[in-house]
């Protein structure tokens, strides 16, 4: 395929974004721009640096997903997700997730609060108290507020769209105060979901 033939491709594409945009569509269309944003960009950053290092994670590490703007009733929007990928390494560039919603359903499981944690945000606090540094102060103050607002949320997790994501597609932290990365789901639970998923794939 020549140049011209690939840009007018890529033009008729643009057209087609630009009259969705023109839609004003809610749902999983609401956060549209950013979306087909973000995806060129890590697609460019992808094609220029071609990594071949990734963070390593953990079984029932939950982290929040860019799991952009899908075709009909797949997964779609920036969620959190647990991670049920049995081993992860530095070069393995996948996992596999679980996405949660706030949304109650038949066929989703109930996991319960889970990233409301009062023992981290306990010593959030402290530092707060600790620190004179105005930045500081405005970070510390932007995680309590976001998870204090999370403590009377229920989660689900949607056992029906396990997923296998790049981990280019995992969200960054909102800072270094926030705890995310140290919230994981327990074994007990992890064993349910694992069960689900096998009622869900499998006729065992």
């Amino acid at each position: 395929m020549n140049k011209e033939t690939k840009h007018l491709k890529l033009l008729k594409a643009h057209n087609n974004n630009l009259k969705l945009s023109d839609m004003n569509l809610s749902d999983k269309f609401a956060d549209f721009e950013n979306s087909r944003l973000n995806q060129s960009e890590t697609l460019l950053y992808e094609a220029n640096v071609r990594p071949t290092r990734f963070k390593k994670y953990s079984r029932g590490q939950i982290v929040k997903v860019r799991f952009g703007v899908n075709i009909g009733s797949e997964f779609s929007g920036d969620h959190y997700a647990i991670i049920v990928s049995k081993k992860d390494t530095m070069i393995n560039p996948i996992l596999h997730v679980i996405p949660l919603t706030s949304k109650k359903h038949n066929y989703n499981l109930d996991i319960g609060n889970i990233l409301y944690n009062e023992n981290e945000i306990s010593k959030l606090e402290e530092k707060l108290n600790l620190t004179e540094d105005k930045d500081s102060i405005n970070k510390i103050n932007t995680c309590i507020k976001y998870y204090k607002s999370k403590k009377n949320k229920t989660s689900y997790a949607c056992i029906k769209h396990l997923k296998t994501i790049s981990k280019l597609s995992i969200c960054k932290t909102m800072n270094e105060y926030d705890y995310l990365d140290r919230l994981k789901v327990s074994n007990e639970l992890l064993h349910t979901i694992d069960e689900e998923i096998l009622k869900e794939y499998t006729l065992l």
